[in-house]
């Protein structure tokens, strides 16, 4: 079986495939056991080169899984109860392989022929990048890219550097300690961007597209204090004697003693959304003694009053947009495309009300946008492009 199976993916990578062989590969593929018989044949893992299949059956940077979308009166899993896991780099890779090949032949298999899908974007909108606007103390702002190292600013007993990485470092400069204290600062990406940050206590963070964080450029008294809206990715520096308090715009906060976590407060998404990858934080509302502590794995969701614990978190799909893809498992049309709005800087409207579809599947954030609407596409969305990036929904 093994060696027909091989015979099969060399000759759909080679292109050489006849339309039965790449039916019978397809249905192939379409086994339970496919993952594992694959990482048997290639235990080191199996790299995809992109341009052996057309741009829309792909996904870039050699990992695609299926997108695909259901109506929800199908749905037979809970919303947000599934957790996809793979233990070894090589078992993972394998799995998407197999995910990639189904993403090619999965319309051949069920309709004998693969459609051609032609999105016109004009012009195309390419994926966010690294940018942001570093506002400081003084009120001067400095836009921030991915552009070479070196001193950007001194703000009172910092130097914040550029780093090599293109981040943004916060070092203690012991030559202007006397020229003040702690100012505060504000770092913000807009629709399209994404910035990483080192603060003055070694603590990095990663902000997601239209977000902000304020913080000083130097932690004194008893506690370290940071303001964010929209969402962050946190690895808190352990300092059990001065505790790491995350405030999201003034609708919950995280006590945190040295931890990774991740805080998702976007309005247009509800509820803020704390999710706990390691370690140990304190999750409070806004409603005194509303107070959550969080076990590695569960997420607190705080909307007004009620503070909510929800036991089962897929942190890979939490984490994804960090990792450099949209994990649309188990999401709605509506809350796909408010990532999408985000990243690519979109207004998406509804021509007749909101499709009722449920996705499965993740794609990379870095492809252009006319790539994932190929995607999409093929996911039975059906849209227009206006001028204006200005995308419609159609019925």
């Amino acid at each position: 079986m093994q060696g027909r199976f091989i015979e099969l993916l060399q000759g759909y990578l080679a292109g050489t495939l006849t339309e039965d062989e790449r039916l019978e590969l397809a249905v192939w593929l379409k086994r339970d056991d496919a993952a594992d018989v694959l990482a048997a044949v290639f235990p080191e893992g199996v790299e995809i080169d992109g341009e052996w299949v057309r741009t829309e059956q792909r996904i870039v940077d050699g990992v695609l899984h299926r997108i695909r979308a259901v109506p929800m009166s199908e749905r037979t899993v809970p919303m947000r109860e599934r957790t996809v896991r793979f233990g070894r780099p090589w078992r993972w890779l394998a799995a998407a392989v197999v995910l990639f090949l189904v993403a090619g032949l999965y319309f051949l298999v069920r309709n004998r022929a693969v459609p051609e899908v032609v999105v016109h974007v004009e012009p195309d909108a390419v994926p966010g990048r690294t940018k942001a606007v570093l506002t400081l103390g003084d009120g001067r702002r400095v836009e921030l890219d991915s552009s070479a190292s070196g001193l950007i600013a001194r703000q009172g007993n910092a130097k914040i550097m550029r780093s090599n990485n293109g981040g943004v470092d916060y070092q203690r400069d012991g030559e202007v300690a006397a020229s003040g204290g702690a100012l505060m600062n504000t770092l913000s990406t807009p629709r399209g961007g994404q910035y990483r940050l080192t603060l003055p206590d070694g603590t990095r963070v990663w902000l997601n597209a239209a977000s902000a964080i304020t913080y000083p450029t130097a932690f004194t008294g008893d506690e370290r204090k940071v303001r964010v809206t929209g969402e962050a990715y946190f690895e808190v520096s352990a300092d059990p004697g001065k505790p790491f308090i995350v405030d999201i715009d003034g609708r919950s906060s995280v006590d945190v003693l040295g931890t990774s976590f991740d805080v998702n407060g976007y309005p247009e998404e509800g509820p803020v959304r704390t999710t706990l990858i390691e370690g140990k934080v304190r999750v409070a509302g806004d409603r005194p003694g509303n107070v959550l502590t969080l076990k590695p794995g569960q997420q607190a969701q705080a909307a007004g009053e009620r503070l909510t614990l929800v036991t089962r978190v897929d942190i890979d799909q939490v984490t994804a947009w960090k990792n450099g893809f949209f994990s649309f498992q188990d999401l709605h049309l509506q809350e796909v495309m408010r990532q999408l709005a985000r990243w690519y800087d979109l207004e998406v409207v509804y021509e007749k009300g909101i499709p009722d579809m449920i996705f499965e599947g993740e794609i990379s954030r870095n492809i252009k946008l006319s790539d994932l609407l190929k995607v999409l596409a093929r996911a039975d969305v059906k849209f227009r492009i206006e001028a204006g990036r200005r995308l419609v929904v159609l019925p």
